[in-house]
């Protein structure tokens, strides 16, 4: 909707009424004309329009009327009043009727055109507006704000960059950059930008012929650009993001009128976006909630069958220990049967951890042997390790002091750092678990646990946010992001601290410090 915006005109002398059709259309607008009331009802009915101009007296149908009516046709139709028999009375009855503006016959073609003009601007924003927030779902939004940035602010192209996951941007959509050399170097000039905005919150920045900008003048291909345009997007009051639209014409800038288009059109997006996120955000504490309910529903599964498996192999322990007693100790027998007993007691050793980790319960403090509950969620997770090529290397202190401590608590605490741990040495390597007797700086004794790894480690970027819910930085349908914020949580009731690091020779150490 440019200069093919679609205009009726009503109005009950004909000569008025082409007056105003013709000085239209020499602009360059659509425009239909009808001589009462009745007749722009049935229009408006009958075809799509932009913008009416009425009179208000009129045989028939007055103005005030028709324009009640065409708004319970079409509410986002754009209606000016233009007569010279008004009153203060009906200006004030036709802005609460919806109309948009009210002329006074007889005016000036220019002050005719600046009404039309404003009024069609109106109609514009009302309709990327409901474009906008017609979706929430990412992809489609940031291509329908592209589209409407461009033709509102009429570039020849105009692009979109977002962060991606490690901090550097990336072009998320464009318009009129088809070439990926001049899509770089537009690139090139947002990522400038971008340091250049720093933590500033400006709504807007016009950059006249970046190419005389010092900053900007070693970019290929900068100058193609007559003139910049740059729509910061925010996030918690920061720059996160970038909207930049180019006129790329000799002698084409933007003018104020186009500032303050961006200035609305920038607060909008933003808004959108936000929407956005929060739907985003929705979905993903969704999908958390049904995947723990599988996981309490697999807590409880696990419980039954470990129950259903251990009636069998107290069965067969007890045959093998009454073979044994009748077996010579020097027989192949015996030494069979011996390795039978020894698998069966590690099949109960495991089903007595998983009934554990199972077992639904209220919250309960008791003294608890830190290294025992590190030994029997190692004993879950043994047979995981050794299949990834993972070694276990245990250094704990002895005669440790007992722990305050709520017992499968903390066994989510260590499964939850041991299973990461080991997803971080795909080729597998080796995880070192530990404890400690300590001191803080007031004398309160703490037992430190270490668990540290040999794998990729933890960039250095996103180190601050591994406790984040929802920080993950696996594949979509690998990780849920809640395991290390689960951990934060139990540690905090328990009044102790878990801390990330990276290690000097490559890996991760995860320290959790707990009161005695």
């Amino acid at each position: 909707m440019t200069n093919k915006a679609s205009i009726l005109v009503v109005d009950d002398e004909p000569q008025i009424a082409e007056m105003i059709s013709a000085s239209l259309q020499l602009h360059g607008y659509a425009v239909s004309v009808v001589y009462d009331g009745e007749q722009a009802v049935k229009k408006i009915a009958a075809e799509k329009f932009d913008l009416v101009i009425t009179d208000i007296q009129m045989p028939g149908m007055d103005g005030i009327t028709a324009l009640g009516e065409m708004k319970k046709i079409d509410p986002e139709l754009e209606v000016i009043i233009a007569t010279g028999h008004g009153t203060m009375s009906t200006a004030i009855q036709s802005m609460r009727k919806g109309a948009f503006d009210y002329l006074h016959k007889p005016f000036e073609n220019k002050e005719l055109l600046a009404v039309v003009g404003k009024a069609l601007e109106k109609r514009k924003f009302n309709d990327i507006t409901k474009a906008i927030f017609s979706t929430i779902k990412p992809e489609e939004l940031l291509r329908v704000t592209i589209d409407s940035v461009t033709r509102i602010l009429k570039a020849e192209e105009s692009l979109l960059v977002l962060p991606d996951k490690g901090g550097r941007l990336k072009v998320a959509v464009s318009e009129g950059l088809e070439d990926e050399a001049r899509l770089n170097s537009r690139l090139g000039l947002c990522d400038r930008m971008m340091g250049r905005l720093g933590g500033e919150t400006k709504s807007v920045i016009l950059v006249d012929e970046p190419a005389r900008d010092k900053s900007f003048a070693d970019l290929p291909g900068i100058s193609e650009i007559k003139c910049a345009l740059f729509l910061p997007l925010m996030e918690e009051n920061k720059p996160s993001g970038l909207i930049s639209i180019n006129r790329t014409r000799e002698g084409e800038y933007f003018t104020e009128d186009d500032l303050q288009r961006a200035k609305i059109f920038g607060s909008l997006v933003n808004l959108a976006l936000r929407n956005s996120n929060l739907y985003r955000q929705l979905q993903d504490t969704q999908s958390q909630l049904i995947q723990a309910e599988k996981m309490s529903a697999l807590g409880q599964l696990a419980g039954g069958l470990a129950h259903e498996i251990n009636n069998p192999l107290s069965g067969i322990l007890g045959l093998t220990q009454l073979v044994l007693e009748n077996t010579k100790p020097d027989s192949q027998n015996f030494t069979d049967l011996k390795d039978i007993e020894k698998a069966v007691f590690r099949c109960k050793k495991i089903i007595v951890s998983l009934l554990s980790f199972a077992r639904q319960e209220k919250t309960r403090m008791e003294p608890v042997n830190l290294n025992e509950v590190i030994e029997e969620t190692l004993t879950l997770c043994a047979r995981q390790m050794e299949l990834k090529s993972v070694r276990i290397t245990r250094q704990f202190a002895q005669g440790l002091p007992m722990v305050n401590g709520d017992y499968q608590q903390l066994m989510q605490v260590f499964l939850n750092l041991f299973t990461n741990a080991r997803d971080a040495m795909p080729e597998g390597g080796e995880l070192s678990v530990g404890t400690s007797l300590l001191k803080d700086p007031s004398g309160r004794e703490l037992i430190m646990t270490t668990v540290s790894d040999t794998g990729t480690g933890i960039k250095p970027e996103i180190l601050a946010s591994v406790f984040d819910p929802f920080f993950t930085t696996k594949p979509v349908g690998k990780g849920t992001g809640l395991g290390l914020s689960v951990c934060l949580g139990i540690i905090n009731r328990h009044n102790g601290t878990i801390k990330a690091y990276n290690r000097p020779d490559g890996g991760a150490t995860f320290t959790l410090s707990l009161p005695v």
